[in-house]
């Protein structure tokens, strides 16, 4: 017996000829041929209208863009700077350098100026002005912005102009965001997500424990072999829910969770090489442990002593402390010590001159950049008060080369805010500024 076939050639539903069940006619086919055209027609209309809304939401409408000013500026150079001999004084403000720019806050956006002429470049602005940005990071073609509504917004850095827009729940608090290896990154309600960095497109999504449905994400590190390690605060605005901090291996392809650990508060920690990560021991308060990070775990390695190791900076396979081995005040740096992340073993010190203290260092390029000035007295204040940065081989200690800072008016007796550190470096351009982030902005260069 012949299979029965419907109208479209599947078989087993075809339409039955025994009594009472009569054959349909030519026009009852085309009739239905038609319905079926129409409910098709229907659907094209409605997908097409979904991809409207998908492009309303790339190409966000809520914006305002002034600019780009003039032709894009050229880096300064590849990487941080040889040997830094210009100084560029521009308005210290919370920034980001990228290319020959400075990305500061403003209003309910961010504008990027020229570090060369001070001048503003381009700027752009969430159209609803009550908006509070929280936060960027920048890479070498983009801007990803978080602010509070939830509102995560990509933008080009060439001319400031919005490439993507997409809304992220949001728990009560500040939001972070990470620009890792053409991912961005944030965090969600329980969870962490990650975007394309030029389209806005949804990578993965990492959920935490039940016991963390308050996430606050730290920071992103890229290691090899699609891994990221990915810090978070857990229950930072509810405390009563249980605080506490978690350092999680991610498969940056999926999001999936290879292991997690728990951690000390991670502004404690530092990466000191592309795989190494220094953390205090949570169970050992007087030592600092090396944790070798893989897709397997992190595993402990290297012990510090805590007294010696109070890291103020780290990458390249060094870590630099900062202490003050005479007087113990925690607000002083008056001895540098580096220790190889590979054995552990001191490198070398550095102990300022009688009466001078160092700054927060940034390591970059196998070089030191660290600012170096007398210690400040209450008979300082509202008087020009000078510095020297020193550019220091990583490895050895060595001095490479010392640039002499314009003089800058103290502004307080307070001697931890009125330190000057080093806070940026990128293209040929190092930034240092107070460290309470105010007054002027020194930009040195090659």
């Amino acid at each position: 017996m012949a299979q029965r076939m419907n109208l479209l050639g599947e078989p087993g539903v075809g339409p039955a000829t025994g009594p009472g069940r009569p054959v349909p006619s030519r026009a009852d086919v085309r009739e239905g041929l038609w319905q079926a055209c129409g409910a098709f027609i229907t659907l094209v209309i409605a997908l097409a209208v979904l991809a409207v809304g998908s492009l309303v939401d790339r190409h966000p409408s809520q914006d305002v863009v002034t600019g780009p000013h003039g032709p894009f500026p050229a880096a300064f150079a590849d990487g941080a700077p040889v040997a830094p001999e210009h100084v560029i004084r521009r308005r210290a403000e919370l920034q980001v350098l990228a290319h020959g720019l400075s990305l500061r806050w403003v209003g309910s956006g961010l504008a990027a100026v020229n570090l060369r002429t001070g001048k503003e470049y381009w700027r752009y602005e969430r159209r609803d002005a009550d908006r509070t940005l929280f936060s960027f990071e920048a890479s070498e073609r983009t801007v990803v912005a978080g602010f509070d509504d939830g509102r995560l917004v990509g933008v080009d850095l060439r001319g400031g102009g919005p490439l993507w827009s997409a809304k992220v729940p949001r728990e009560k608090g500040f939001r972070l965001v990470e620009l890792v290896g053409g991912q961005a990154v944030t965090s969600a309600p329980g969870a962490v997500r990650a975007f394309g960095e030029r389209d806005g497109r949804s990578l993965w999504t990492m959920r935490t424990p039940a016991s963390c449905p308050e996430v606050l994400l730290y920071s992103v590190h890229a290691l090899p072999d699609h891994l990221s390690a990915v810090q978070v605060m857990c229950n930072v605005v509810t405390p009563d829910r249980g605080e506490y901090s978690l350092l999680l291996g991610v498969d940056d392809r999926t999001g999936e969770v290879l292991w997690r650990r728990r951690t000390v508060d991670p502004k404690q920690t530092a990466w000191g090489d592309e795989h190494t990560l220094l953390a205090p021991d949570r169970n050992d308060e007087g030592t600092v442990r090396s944790l070798d990070v893989n897709r397997r775990g992190a595993f402990p390695r290297h012990a510090f002593p805590r007294d010696e190791l109070d890291i103020v900076a780290a990458g390249g396979g060094t870590v630099v402390s900062g202490t003050d081995p005479g007087d113990g005040s925690a607000y002083r740096d008056t001895l540098l010590r580096a220790y190889d992340t590979r054995d552990g073993r001191l490198s070398w010190r550095l102990p300022a001159p009688d009466g001078q203290e160092y700054g927060f260092p940034v390591i970059a390029d196998g070089r030191v950049y660290v600012v170096r000035r007398r210690l400040i007295t209450e008979a300082d204040v509202g008087r020009p008060l000078g510095a020297d940065l020193l550019v220091l081989e990583a490895a050895t200690g060595r001095l490479l080369h010392t640039l002499a800072l314009p003089a800058q008016t103290v502004r307080d007796d307070d001697e931890y805010f009125e330190k000057l550190d080093v806070t940026d470096t990128a293209d040929g351009a190092l930034s240092i500024e107070r460290r309470d982030g105010e007054g002027t902005l020194l930009v040195a260069t090659d």
